[in-house]
């Protein structure tokens, strides 16, 4: 009924036809195709794409005048791993990947191994030191902890090793000298002593190239420790079903570091290239809330995604690329902006921009801590960007489809497999304040959603017979109509945990497959169309 007056409403203007594409229908209704090409994938990412991250900062961490970014113990060393609603918001995803690292991990000593273990202390402040901070420690016990962590909540894991340790600072932020990898050996034997599961460890944080924070090595000198990584990795897990992967060097994409890399190392040694993204700016920058609903200034990181995807084609086929880190706004985010609603525009925006370009994992800075997290670090309660990375993962599969939209640059539309099942799944984000889109759905092979097919024979009639399924739309909005609200509604209700800390039932609203696809402005949502027929999805 709601669809059937606003039609009535719109149909009330005169219509301006800007193409085959696009029809205004009034000044806040626009009308469109877009067309998806199911006849093949374009790209292709992991199963469990959506990663989150857990840090290593301590609770005393504040770079912000008065406030500590990292205050209330949410970092890897700290963070207390019983609590139920923790867990659960981990469990929801059934499969996840949490990366632990960040900055702090080039200076984490681990509590084992000759000439460590007992001498090791949490980190200090130290005005002078890199990062002004001590050197930190991991202890044995909270290593066992984090991992039955991992284990009952069916997290995939990926460790971030100390790359510095044995190297010294010459001049400026460059750093010299060999790896001493003893106690990364140390900690990697201990692992796999314990069973523990690492699906992948990295190699460093941050220390490649130009774009190097606090500390950086050349190309060359990392390939070199790299090498001596492999040989650790074949000796260790000699004997083990499931070697892990190598992940490097994650640090901010410099083409000639990264190329230069992966011609020294050779083939096969890194497995998967990573990169990290901020590329919205400083947490304290003003204009920070405009860049997310400006759709030319979103669509610029896609050169750092070709040109990453260009290094791996042309010099190391065999790896693969992964976000290492993004949390939109670097500095620990921005306080009352990236837990709000309107983060969600450049995160859901860049996930799928990112699998495009046949990035195989995405890690979003964080899953707690700092004020990026998608669980709040004060009350562990989900902010909209958690719902938005579970809708994510639960509905759109690894392949990923052509789609030509046409109807406006503030549409922005992904298409991909739907996971586990037939048909395509879209991902429309609407940044636009004063239109809604009306949207019809057309697959390339001239089969549209929209048009009766009277056909009897062959494919076209099977198609015919299918189309009378529903489809499925979930819609994301911000309660009140506030972009800045912590509360997102999921089709008109809001999303709350229960008292027990369960997430709340993700349950959309079921239309007709071949009706109009109403998206509101400042909206986003996922829309699952079983019947689309795409060869490619089989």
């Amino acid at each position: 009924m709601g669809y059937q007056i606003l039609l009535i409403c719109v149909l009330a203007f005169i219509p301006t036809i800007l193409g085959r594409d696009t029809i205004i229908l009034g000044h806040d209704t626009t009308m469109g195709t877009i067309v998806i090409d199911g006849t093949k994938t374009i790209a292709e990412t992991d199963e469990n794409f959506v990663c989150l991250t857990l840090d290593i900062w301590p609770h005393d961490e504040c770079r912000w005048s008065k406030l500590c970014v990292w205050d209330g113990h949410a970092s890897m060393l700290n963070l207390d791993l019983t609590l139920p609603i923790l867990n659960k918001a981990v469990q929801a995803f059934k499969s996840v990947r949490i990366r632990v690292g960040g900055t702090l991990q080039d200076k984490l000593i681990y509590n084992v191994g000759t000439g460590f273990k007992g001498t090791c202390h949490p980190f200090q402040a130290t005005v002078g030191s890199l990062f002004d901070f001590s050197a930190g420690c991991l202890y044995m016990e909270r290593w066992d902890d984090l991992n039955n962590f991992f284990n009952n909540t069916g997290a995939i894991v990926t460790f971030g090793l100390n790359a510095l340790l044995g190297k010294h600072n010459t001049k400026g932020i460059q750093w010299e000298g060999k790896w001493n990898y003893s106690n990364a050996e140390a900690l990697i034997q201990y692992t796999v002593e314990k069973n523990y599961r690492i699906n992948s460890w990295e190699f460093g944080n941050e220390l490649a190239g130009r774009l190097s924070i606090g500390a950086s090595i050349t190309a060359a000198q990392y390939a070199e420790d790299l090498l001596k990584l492999r040989e650790i990795i074949d000796r260790l897990y000699n004997n083990s079903q499931q070697k892990p992967l190598i992940v490097a060097p994650g640090a901010f994409f410099d083409e000639a570091w990264y190329d230069e890399f992966v011609r020294k190392t050779g083939p096969k040694v890194v497995d998967v290239l990573t990169h990290h993204i901020y590329n919205m700016g400083a947490g304290n920058d003003p204009k920070l809330i405009y860049r997310f609903v400006n759709s030319t200034y979103l669509s610029q990181v896609s050169n750092t995604f070709e040109q990453l995807e260009n290094v791996i084609q042309k010099n190391a086929p065999w790896a693969a690329a992964w976000v290492g880190e993004a949390g939109g706004a670097y500095q620990g985010g921005s306080p009352h902006l990236s837990d709000t609603f309107i983060n969600s525009f450049w995160y859901l925006d860049q996930l799928g921009m990112a699998s495009l370009y046949n990035t195989k994992v995405y890690c979003r800075q964080t899953l707690i801590g700092g004020f990026y997290g998608v669980l709040k670090s004060s009350t562990l309660l989900p902010t909209p960007d958690y719902y938005g990375a579970l809708l994510f993962h639960r509905l759109m599969g690894p392949g990923v489809l052509k789609i030509n939209n046409k109807v406006s640059s503030d549409l922005r539309s992904y298409a991909h497999c739907s996971r586990g099942r037939s048909g395509v799944t879209l991902l429309l984000i609407n940044l636009s304040n004063t239109t809604n889109f009306l949207i019809t759905v057309q697959n390339d092979m001239n089969m549209s959603l929209r048009k009766s097919n009277t056909r009897t024979n062959g494919s076209h009639s099977k198609y015919r017979q299918k189309r009378t399924a529903s489809r499925e739309e979930y819609h994301l909005t911000p309660k009140d109509g506030l972009l800045r609200s912590s509360t997102v509604l999921l089709n008109g209700n809001p999303l709350e945990t229960t008292k027990e800390g369960d997430i709340p039932n993700l349950v959309p609203v079921y239309r007709q497959s071949n009706s109009y696809i109403h998206i509101a402005s400042w909206s986003i949502a996922f829309v699952v169309i079983p019947d689309f027929v795409t060869p490619a999805c089989k």
